[in-house]
């Protein structure tokens, strides 16, 4: 079933320093989730990442995040996926 034809059950904590969204989406996910992650521009000093979700196979452009780290752009990314409903 593709992402967007779920309704999604799962109820997501408030994000911790600890236990953010990222790591309950992995849960959630079984470890299933992959991420495109690409430097798109900026300086040596201050590079932005775009992080993109794939879940089983299917690659979640509507998530897509940016962000000064990789970690920054897929807590992002993984936040807007979370919300999403769909989970």
């Amino acid at each position: 079933m593709a992402f967007f034809e779920r309704t999604g059950t799962k109820s997501f904590d408030p994000p911790t320093p600890m236990r953010g969204y990222l790591s309950q989406l992995n849960e959630w996910s079984l470890g299933t989730i992959t991420w495109d992650v690409l430097r798109i521009g900026g300086a040596d000093h201050m590079p932005t990442f775009e992080a993109v979700p794939i879940l089983n196979g299917e690659r979640l452009e509507t998530f897509a995040s940016i962000g000064p780290s990789k970690k920054t752009a897929m807590e992002e990314a993984a936040a807007r996926m979370a919300l999403s409903g769909h989970c």
